[in-house]
């Protein structure tokens, strides 16, 4: 569903701005690849625990988002692999508030609800060990 903001233009004129969901999924896509210790979410593979990401990744795979056009809010539901050994309630914290922030500052879409399902915890050689194996995968 789109999210719209209808507003009185200048001169009278009516205006009209709509945002698709993968907009938003973008957004918390590309958000959640500037957390420390967040390795995935579904397809957005961090390059070298950084807050870059590949340019063959989508950064909206994995994110689902619900958008309600009459109150101008979103869900957000996730999956994420995080760093083995990291503190995964103060991972959640920072990508709730980060998330919200870059999506209201944005769009003006405030989020009602953020849910991300820790799928898995590995260390850096185990992440890097299975990107190394998914690549050689593709390449083959």
């Amino acid at each position: 569903m789109d999210e719209k903001m209808v507003k009185p233009g200048p001169a009278g004129i009516e205006s009209e701005l709509k945002y698709n969901e993968d907009v938003i999924a973008k957004i918390v896509g590309r958000t959640m690849t500037t957390i420390s210790g967040v390795l995935t979410v579904e397809g957005n593979v961090i390059e070298n625990l950084t807050d870059r990401f590949r340019d063959n990744d989508d950064p909206t795979k994995g994110v689902k988002v619900d958008l309600d056009d009459d109150k101008q809010v979103a869900t957000v539901e996730l999956s994420a692999t995080l760093e083995y050994g990291r503190n995964a309630p103060k991972i959640f914290d920072e990508a709730v508030n980060k998330v919200q922030a870059e999506v209201k500052r944005m769009t003006d879409v405030k989020l009602e609800s953020f849910k991300m399902t820790v799928d898995d915890m590995l260390t850096k050689d185990e992440w890097q060990a299975q990107q190394d194996k998914k690549n050689q995968s593709k390449s083959e």
